[in-house]
C-alpha cells in the first residue's frame, strides 16, 4: 500500500512540472517557415532589397547591394498594450530574414502575411539585428514593437534589445514583466520616446557638434581680418614720406632772423649818445654874417 502511494506522488510530481515547464516556454518558438513563406522570401526578397539597398545600405554601392543575399526567415510575435505578458505579447503572421554581404549579417528584412500575402516590408541596415538572427538560436524570439520602432528578443523569462532602436530604450536583459511596465510607461507618459531609425534611415547633421566649431572659425576669422588691417596700417605709415614743410617757411624763417637783427640793430642806434653840439666842419654863410654883426 505505500509503495502504491509513493508511486502516485511520483508521478502526480511529475505531471506537474511538465505542466510548469509548459507554462514558461516562449509563446512563439523557432518553427519552420510555410511554403508561401519560403517562397516569398527566395523569390521577392531579394529584389526588395535591391529596391530599398541604396537607403538601407547608404555606404554600399549598386554592385555590393545586388550581391546581397537572405537567410532563413523566422517567424515572430509583436507587442501590443498592457503589461500582462499573455496580453501584451502576441502571435503575429510577420517573419524576418537576415541580410548577408558575403558571410557577413548587415541587416535584415520583414515582413507581414495576410492571407498568404506579402504586404508592410522593412529593410534595415542593422548588422546587430542581423547577427542576433542569423544566430537562429533555440527559445528565442523576436518581438516587433510597431510604437516603438523596435525589435527586441525575448529569451525564457527575459526581454532584450535586438537591434540598436531597441538598445536606446533597455541596455540589456530585463525581467519581462519589469520590461513591459517601463514600455508602458514610455507610451503613457508626456516624456518623448528616443527617437528609432526610421525603416530607411537617412543622414542626419549633428549640429551640437558644429557649432562650436563654426563660433572658432567665425572668431578666427575676425581676428585675421583685424590682424591684416592693423599690418597694412603699419605699413603704409612706414612708407609714407616724412610732409615738407611749405615753400614759405624758409623765408619765414630768414625773415624772423633779419627782423631780429634790425631790430637788434634799431635797439643799439636808439641807445647810442647824441651830441647836442654842433660839429665844426663847415661855417654857414648865415652863420658868419652874424657873428661879424
Amino acid at each position: 500500500m505505500r509503495k502504491l502511494l509513493l508511486l502516485l506522488a511520483v508521478l502526480m510530481l511529475s505531471a506537474v512540472g511538465t505542466a510548469q515547464a509548459t507554462t514558461t516556454a516562449p509563446p512563439n518558438d523557432v518553427q519552420p517557415a510555410p511554403e508561401h513563406v519560403l517562397t516569398w522570401f527566395r523569390d521577392k526578397a531579394p529584389a526588395t532589397v535591391r529596391s530599398h539597398g541604396s537607403e538601407a545600405f547608404p555606404k554600399a554601392d549598386t554592385d555590393e547591394v545586388a550581391a546581397m543575399s537572405v537567410g532563413a526567415p523566422q517567424k515572430t510575435a509583436v507587442l501590443g498594450r498592457g503589461i500582462s505578458p499573455n496580453k501584451a505579447i502576441q502571435t503575429s503572421e510577420r517573419w524576418i530574414a537576415p541580410i548577408y554581404s558575403a558571410d557577413d549579417p548587415v541587416g535584415a528584412i520583414s515582413v507581414n502575411f495576410d492571407a498568404e500575402v506579402a504586404k508592410d516590408e522593412i529593410v534595415r541596415g542593422d548588422g546587430r539585428l542581423s547577427a542576433a538572427i542569423a544566430r537562429a538560436e533555440k527559445g528565442v524570439v523576436f518581438l516587433w514593437d510597431s510604437q516603438l520602432s523596435a525589435w527586441f528578443a525575448l529569451r525564457e523569462s527575459t526581454v532584450e534589445p535586438a537591434d540598436t532602436a531597441g538598445a536606446k530604450i533597455i541596455l540589456g536583459a530585463v525581467p519581462t514583466v519589469d520590461f513591459l511596465a517601463q514600455r508602458e510607461r514610455l507610451l503613457t507618459s508626456s516624456t518623448p520616446v528616443p527617437a528609432a531609425p526610421k525603416d530607411v534611415p537617412a543622414v542626419t547633421v549633428n549640429e551640437g557638434r558644429n557649432l562650436p566649431v563654426t563660433l572658432a572659425l567665425i572668431l578666427l576669422a575676425i581676428g585675421v581680418l583685424v590682424g591684416s588691417l592693423v599690418w597694412l596700417r603699419s605699413e603704409r605709415d612706414e612708407s609714407d614720406p616724412e610732409p615738407a614743410l611749405p615753400e614759405t617757411a624758409p623765408a619765414i624763417r630768414r625773415k624772423g632772423i633779419v627782423g631780429a637783427r634790425e631790430s637788434k640793430m634799431r635797439f643799439r642806434d636808439s641807445g647810442t649818445k647824441v651830441s647836442v653840439y654842433k660839429s665844426p666842419k663847415k661855417k654857414d654863410k648865415n652863420s658868419s654874417g652874424l657873428s661879424d654883426d
